[in-house]
C-alpha cells in the first residue's frame, strides 16, 4: 500500500484548513470539517528518486541521470514490472475521511522519496532550494533519450502522439505500446512520459459516464500509480520542478481512480496553491487542472454528480475556470477548456439542480451558493435546459448572481420564447449597465437586449439597442445579424432588404456573411414568399457562399409550412449531394411534417434513424414525435413520449410549456371534460411553468366544447388582463383565440355574441384566417332554412372573387391552408342534401382556383354518389382517391428516407379508411360483391391498417353477399379479438420512465395476437368533441381517480381517459352491425338461407317460385349454417342477445316515460 503523499504537506503548509468530510458520499449534506496539523512535511515530498542499487546499463551523466533513468537496478523500466497489473487488490470503495488510516510504508516508497528520514527540511527550505536552482537551468546539458534497438518505430510514434495529446488512440492500445517500450528502456524523457500518462488517464475518463465503471477506474489507477513509481522527474532546475508538480498531480489522480478520494482531493488542493511568477503559476495550474479533471470524473463514477458538485463547492479556487468571463492564457488554455467541458458534462447529470441548490442554501454561505448557482445556470444553458428555475430558486433566498449569469438566463429564455421573463431580467440590470463606467458591462447588456428584442420581433427595442451599440463603437457582425433578425421575425421583408443594403453596400462596408443572408432568407420564408427565398438563395450562391445547414433548415421549414413535400424531397437530395448532414433541427422539421400528415410510424422511423446517425435529440425533437401521436389519435404514444420527456437524464428530456401545450392538445382532441383540462392547467404553476397564449387557447377551446361559454369568456378576459396590467406580452390576444370564441358562440346558436367577437377582431386589427371564415360559413350552412346556404354561397363567392392572393389562407410562419378549409362547409351541406351537381360544381371551382385535388374533397364527391345510388360515379372517383393515397404514402416513405421500400398505406389509414368504407358500402349495395373482395385484398397487400369502421362495413358487405358465417367470423375473430387485445394492452403496467419515447421500441405482440390496431382519428370536429365530453363527463362522475393525480404526473388523466371512454374505444361491433346480425339469426331460425343481394333480381318473386324440395333443402341448410354459427362464434351470439335485451329495455323505459 502506498504512503498518502499529501497528508503531511497539507498539515504543514496549511495548519488549519477546511476539508469536505462527506462530500464524497453518494448523497452528501454538503458539510465541511476542519482538520489540524499533526505531521511535518518530508523533505522528499516533491522529489521521487531512483533506487541506489547498482545497475548493469551504461551510466548517464550525473546531471541528467534523474531525467532518463528510474529503474530499480539501472536496467530500465521493464525490470520492475511496469505495465503489469498490481498483485494487491484495489479498494472496493472510496476512502473517506472517517476511515482514513496511515498507510504502512513498503519498498515501493523507494521510488517516491530519497534521502534519509532523519533529515526533513521544511517547505520553506525546499522552496528556497528550488529558487536557487532556477539560475543554473541554462547550464544543464541536453541529452537525447537512448532509444531501444528492439522497439518498433511505430510504437515510438504512438508514444509521442499520445504524449502530445492525440485522442484517436484507444487507452488500451496506448498502454500496450507503453508496456512494450518499458520492457527495453524508459520511453523518453520524464516530461514526455508524464504527458503520456496524463493523456491516457484523461482518455480513460473521457468515455461516457455509463461506460465508466469502478472496476475500470481501479485497474487504470493501479497502472498509473505503478508507472509513476518508475519515473523520476528530477530535482535540479525549474523545468524539473514543474515536472515534480505534474508527477505528484498525476499520483493524486491515480489515487482518486483507485478510490482514495479524500486523500486525492487534499493532495491536489495543496498543489494548486503553489505559485511563484505568473508563468510558473500557469504551468503548475495547467498540470493540476488535468489532475482535477481526472479526480472529478472518478468522484462522479464512485459517488454520483452530487459529490462532484460538493467538491466544487469546497474548492472555490476552481470557480474562475468555470466562469466564462475570464480568458485563459498560455499553457492554461487547453487544460482549462477541457476541465470546464468535463465539469459541465458531469454536472449535467444532476437529477434536480434546483433541489440541490435548495439543500445547499441551508448549509453553505450565500457567496458559495451564488457561485454554484452561476455554474449550474451555465450547465443548464449549455445543455438547453431552462435555467430560469435555478435563478428563481436563488432569488427566493435573496442570493445574487453575476450579471453575466443573468444575461445568460435572459438569452436562454428568449431562445425558448419566454420573452416576459427575459425582459424582466434585462430590466433588473439595465440601471446598473447604464450607470456602469465599464464599457464592457454596458456592451454585454446592450448586446443581449438586442438579441432578446430580435427574437420577439420587437423592432422598437431593437432600434434603441442597436443605436446604443453604435454609440459605444462596439458593433459586431452578431449585432448586425440580430438587428436584421428583429425585422425578419416581425415579418417586414422590405425593411430587412433595406437594412441589408445599408449595412453592406459602399466602399467601406464589409461583405455580408452567410448569417446575414440567412436573416433575409428567413423573412421571406416567414411570410411564405417562396419567390423571395429563391431570389436571395441565388444571391447567396453568386456571392460564392455555400449554403450551410441553417440555410437549408430555413428553406426546409418554408417548404414544410406550405406542405410542399415534393420540394422537401428535392432539397434533401441536394443536401445529400452537397454532403450536408442532417442535424436535430432538420430532423425535427421532417418529423413535424409527418405529424401534419398523421403518420406517427414514419415519424418514429425518422427519429430512430437520427439516433442511429449520432444525432442527440433535444426537447423539440421529442415533442414533435409526441405531437405526431396527438395528430393521429395514438394516445398511448402520447403518454409514452410525455413520460420520456418527464424522466430526468434522458437525451432531450425536459419539461416546458411547449411539452405541456402538446399534452393539453391531446386532452382537447380526445374529448376530455373541462374539469380535467382545467385541473392540468391549475397545476402548471407548481411545475414552474408559465402558460402562454396557446395554453389559454386550448383551455378556452375545452370550455367551449363543454358548452361553458361564460367560463371561456372569463378566461379570455383574464388573459387580456395579464397581458395589459402585468406586462405578459406572451399572452397578447391573437386571431386563434378569437376564432375559438366566435366558433363556440356559433355552435351554441348565439350569433349575436359571435358577431361581437368578430367586431372585436376588427377593432384589434386582427385579420381573419381561413379557419375563421370557415366557421362563419359552417354556421350559415347549418341553418334550418334554405336561405342560410344561399348566404354562405354568396359569402364564399365574395372571398374568391377578390384578387388579393387570398391572405386569409395565410397562417403564422408562412403556413398555408387548403382552399378546402372554406369550401368544406358547403361541400358537406350539399352532400347531406344529395345535390350531386352542386358538389361537382364546388369541386370544379376549387380545381380552377389552383387547388390540387384533396382526399377530403374527393371523399365528399364519392359520398354524394353513394347517397344517390350512382355506382358508376363511385367507380369513377375511387381510382383517383386510391392513386392520391398511394402518392401520399410514397412521399411519406421518401421523407423517412426508405428508398428501397415500396410505398405502403400502413401509416396513412386516417384518410384512406373513410373513403374505403363509403366505397365498400356502395359496391355491396349495388350487388358487386366480387369488387368488394378485390379492393379489400388489394389494400391489404398494400398494408392499409383497417380501422374498426372498415371491419364493421365488411361484416355488412359479407351479409349482403350471402356469407353470414364469414360475417360472424369477422366479429368473433377480428373485432372482438382486437377489443380483448386492446384491453390487455390497457391493463399492462405503465412504464413511467421509458428508455425510449417510441412505440416502435415496445415489446412485440404476443404470439397469436393480431397486428397492432390503428389508432382512431382524433376528434377534430367540435360537434364530435361536444358529444364525447358529454358522454365522458357522465361516465366519470364517480371516477375521481382519473384526474386526481398530482403535479408529478400530468399524463395520468390521459392514460385513464383512453381506457374508460366508449367514444374512442371503437373496437366493438357497431349497433347497426349487431342489429343486422340479429336479423340474420332470426332469418336462419325461420329456415331461410341468407341470399346474396342482387338489385336486378326480385327476391320475393324468386322465393314464390320455389318447390317443396328446394324449400326443404334450404331449410336444412339454414339450420346447418345456424348451428355452425352457434358452435363457432358463441361470444358474438351472446353479444347480439345482450344488445337486443338492452334495446328492448330502452324502448320499455321510453314508453313508460311517455305516460
Amino acid at each position: 500500500m502506498l504512503e498518502p503523499l499529501a497528508a503531511t504537506v497539507l498539515n504543514s503548509v496549511l495548519p488549519t484548513r477546511p476539508l469536505a468530510s462527506h462530500f464524497f458520499a453518494p448523497r452528501s449534506a454538503f458539510g465541511m470539517a476542519v482538520r489540524t496539523a499533526i505531521h511535518a512535511l518530508p523533505h522528499d515530498f516533491f522529489t521521487p528518486h531512483p533506487s541506489g542499487g547498482k545497475g548493469k546499463g551504461k551510466a548517464l551523466p550525473e546531471g541528467v541521470h534523474g531525467l532518463y533513468s528510474s529503474s530499480i537496478d539501472g536496467e530500465g523500466l521493464g525490470c520492475s514490472g511496469v505495465g503489469a497489473e498490481s498483485s494487491k487488490p484495489a479498494p472496493a470503495h472510496p476512502r473517506t475521511l472517517s476511515t482514513r488510516q496511515r498507510t504502512r510504508r513498503t519498498s515501493a516508497h523507494r521510488y517516491l522519496a530519497s534521502g534519509s528520514a532523519d533529515h526533513l527540511p521544511s517547505f520553506r527550505t525546499w522552496s528556497r532550494q528550488v529558487h536557487l536552482a532556477r539560475r543554473h537551468a541554462s547550464g544543464q546539458p541536453v541529452v537525447t533519450p537512448p532509444h531501444s534497438l528492439n522497439a518498433a518505430p511505430e510504437d515510438w510514434q504512438t508514444f509521442k502522439d499520445v504524449a502530445a495529446g492525440s485522442v484517436s488512440i484507444p487507452p488500451e492500445d496506448a498502454w500496450r505500446v507503453y508496456t512494450n517500450l518499458s520492457r527495453h528502456r524508459a520511453p523518453g524523457p520524464a516530461t514526455t512520459a508524464l504527458g503520456f500518462l496524463a493523456n491516457v488517464a484523461l482518455s480513460v475518463t473521457r468515455c461516457r459516464q455509463e461506460d465508466l465503471s469502478v472496476e475500470l477506474l481501479q485497474q487504470w489507477g493501479t497502472r498509473l500509480q505503478e508507472a509513476l513509481h518508475h519515473i523520476d522527474p528530477g530535482i535540479q532546475d525549474m523545468p524539473r520542478n514543474r515536472l515534480r508538480i505534474r508527477w505528484n498531480a498525476l499520483l493524486a489522480a491515480a489515487r482518486a481512480m483507485r478510490g482514495e478520494l479524500t486523500e486525492a482531493a487534499d493532495d491536489v488542493a495543496t498543489l494548486f496553491r503553489l505559485s511563484d511568477s505568473d508563468t510558473y503559476e500557469d504551468s503548475i495550474r495547467a498540470h493540476v487542472l488535468e489532475a482535477y479533471t481526472i479526480i472529478l470524473s472518478a468522484l462522479q463514477c464512485y459517488n454520483g454528480p452530487h459529490a462532484t458538485a460538493d467538491l466544487l463547492m469546497a474548492h472555490p479556487w476552481l470557480d474562475e475556470y468555470l466562469f466564462p468571463v475570464r480568458s485563459q492564457r498560455g499553457p492554461l488554455v487547453a487544460p482549462a477548456t477541457n476541465f470546464c467541458n468535463v465539469v459541465m458534462s458531469l454536472l449535467s447529470h444532476l437529477d434536480d439542480p434546483a433541489r440541490y441548490l435548495e439543500q445547499t442554501l441551508t448549509l453553505q454561505p450565500k457567496e458559495r451558493c451564488s457561485a454554484m448557482g452561476a455554474i449550474l445556470i451555465r450547465v443548464a444553458s449549455q445543455y438547453r435546459r431552462h435555467p430560469y428555475t435555478l435563478l428563481k430558486t436563488l432569488q427566493r433566498r435573496s442570493v445574487s448572481i453575476p450579471d453575466w449569469s443573468l444575461l445568460m438566463v435572459a438569452k436562454d429564455l428568449a431562445r425558448a420564447g419566454i420573452y416576459d421573463d427575459a425582459n424582466k431580467i434585462l430590466a433588473s440590470i439595465s440601471s446598473k449597465s447604464r450607470t456602469s463606467r465599464q464599457d464592457g458591462s454596458r456592451y454585454e447588456y446592450r448586446r443581449v437586449a438586442l438579441f432578446v428584442a430580435a427574437r420577439q420581433g420587437d423592432t422598437v427595442a431593437a432600434d434603441t439597442h442597436f443605436k446604443a451599440l453604435q454609440q459605444l463603437r462596439t458593433l459586431k457582425n452578431d449585432d448586425r445579424t440580430n438587428y436584421l433578425h428583429a425585422y425578419a421575425v416581425a415579418g417586414k421583408p422590405d425593411r430587412v432588404v433595406q437594412l441589408f443594403e445599408d449595412m453592406f453596400t459602399g466602399p467601406a462596408a464589409s461583405p455580408p456573411n452567410i448569417v446575414h443572408y440567412t436573416s433575409v432568407l428567413f423573412v421571406f420564408a416567414q411570410v411564405g414568399d417562396l419567390d423571395g427565398v429563391n431570389l436571395w438563395l441565388g444571391k447567396l450562391l453568386r456571392a460564392g457562399i455555400r449554403p450551410d445547414r441553417h440555410v437549408y433548415s430555413i428553406i426546409l421549414q418554408s417548404f414544410a409550412s406550405r406542405g410542399d413535400v415534393e420540394s422537401i424531397l428535392t432539397l434533401l437530395d441536394q443536401m445529400r449531394r452537397s454532403k450536408v448532414t442532417l442535424n436535430c433541427v432538420l430532423y425535427t422539421t421532417l418529423i413535424s411534417t409527418l405529424a401534419d400528415r398523421q403518420d406517427p410510424l414514419a415519424a418514429e422511423r425518422i427519429y430512430k434513424r437520427a439516433i442511429k446517425e449520432g444525432v442527440v435529440p433535444d426537447r423539440q425533437m421529442v415533442t414533435s414525435v409526441m405531437n405526431a401521436h396527438v395528430e393521429a389519435g395514438s394516445w398511448h404514444g402520447v403518454v409514452r413520449a410525455f413520460d420520456y420527456l418527464n424522466t430526468s437524464g434522458r437525451p432531450g428530456a425536459a419539461m416546458s410549456i411547449e411539452v405541456l401545450n402538446t399534452l393539453l392538445k391531446a386532452y382537447v382532441l380526445i374529448g376530455a371534460p373541462f374539469r380535467v383540462v382545467a385541473n392540468v392547467f391549475r397545476q402548471l404553476g407548481l411545475a414552474n411553468v408559465r402558460p402562454d397564449v396557446r395554453t389559454f387557447a386550448l383551455l378556452i377551446q375545452s370550455a367551449c366544447d363543454s358548452g361553458f361559454m361564460e367560463i371561456a369568456e372569463d378566461l379570455y378576459r383574464e388573459m387580456e388582463r395579464l397581458a395589459t396590467e402585468e406586462g405578459q406580452t406572451s399572452l397578447r390576444t391573437n386571431i386563434y383565440v378569437m376564432t375559438i370564441l366566435m366558433r363556440g358562440y356559433l355552435l351554441t346558436g348565439r350569433r349575436v355574441k359571435a358577431k361581437e367577437v368578430l367586431d372585436r377582431m376588427t377593432a384589434l386589427g386582427l385579420k381573419p384566417t381561413g379557419v375563421t371564415l370557415g366557421a362563419i360559413l359552417k354556421a350559415y350552412t347549418e341553418q334550418s332554412i334554405e336561405q342560410g346556404t344561399v348566404v354562405a354561397e354568396e359569402f364564399l363567392h365574395s372571398l374568391m372573387s377578390k384578387d388579393d392572393d387570398r391572405p386569409w389562407l395565410q397562417l403564422e410562419r408562412g403556413r398555408r391552408l387548403s382552399l378546402e378549409t372554406v369550401y368544406r362547409p358547403l361541400l358537406r351541406a350539399h352532400n347531406l342534401k344529395q345535390r350531386v351537381a352542386e358538389v361537382e360544381r364546388l369541386h370544379m371551382e376549387m380545381t380552377e382556383a389552383g387547388e390540387a385535388p384533396t382526399l377530403g374533397a374527393l371523399t365528399a364527391l364519392l359520398d354524394v354518389h353513394r347517397r344517390t345510388g350512382n355506382t358508376e360515379g363511385v367507380r369513377t372517383i375511387w381510382p383517383q382517391i386510391h392513386r392520391l393515397g398511394l402518392e401520399y404514402a410514397r412521399l411519406n416513405t421518401l421523407l423517412a428516407e426508405e428508398e428501397d421500400t415500396a410505398p405502403t398505406l400502413q401509416g396513412h389509414g386516417v384518410a384512406m379508411c373513410i373513403p374505403l368504407s363509403i366505397y365498400i358500402d356502395a359496391l355491396s349495395a349495388a350487388g358487386d360483391h366480387a369488387a368488394v373482395a378485390r379492393v379489400w385484398t388489394e389494400l391489404k397487400a398494400q398494408q392499409l391498417q383497417f380501422d374498426s369502421h372498415n371491419w364493421n362495413h365488411l361484416v355488412v358487405a359479407l351479409v349482403r353477399a350471402g356469407e353470414p358465417h364469414r360475417a360472424f367470423d369477422i366479429v368473433e375473430n377480428v373485432i372482438l379479438k382486437y377489443q380483448a387485445q386492446i384491453r390487455r394492452l390497457y391493463e399492462r403496467e405503465r412504464d413511467v420512465h421509458p428508455e425510449s419515447p417510441l412505440t416502435l421500441d415496445l415489446p412485440p405482440p404476443e404470439e397469436g395476437d393480431l397486428e397492432p390496431a390503428r389508432p382512431e382519428a382524433p376528434l377534430q370536429s367540435a360537434q364530435r368533441r361536444a358529444v364525447a365530453v358529454a358522454r365522458f363527463t357522465k361516465r366519470m362522475r364517480n371516477a375521481e381517480h382519473a384526474d386526481a393525480q398530482g403535479v408529478d404526473d400530468f399524463a395520468h388523466p390521459l392514460h385513464m381517459l383512453h381506457q374508460l371512454s366508449p367514444v374512442w374505444n371503437t373496437w366493438r361491433p357497431h349497433g347497426a352491425t349487431l342489429t343486422l346480425l340479429g336479423r340474420v339469426l332470426a332469418h336462419l331460425q325461420a329456415g331461410k338461407l341468407v341470399q346474396p343481394l342482387n338489385p336486378d333480381v326480385d327476391r320475393h318473386y324468386a322465393d314464390a317460385a320455389l318447390d317443396e324440395d328446394e324449400i326443404r333443402r334450404r331449410t336444412e341448410a339454414a339450420g346447418g349454417v345456424l348451428g355452425g354459427i352457434y358452435d363457432a362464434f358463441p361470444r358474438t351470439v351472446r353479444l347480439i342477445r345482450e344488445y337486443e335485451l338492452m334495446k328492448r329495455a330502452s324502448r320499455r323505459g321510453a314508453g313508460e316515460d311517455s305516460y
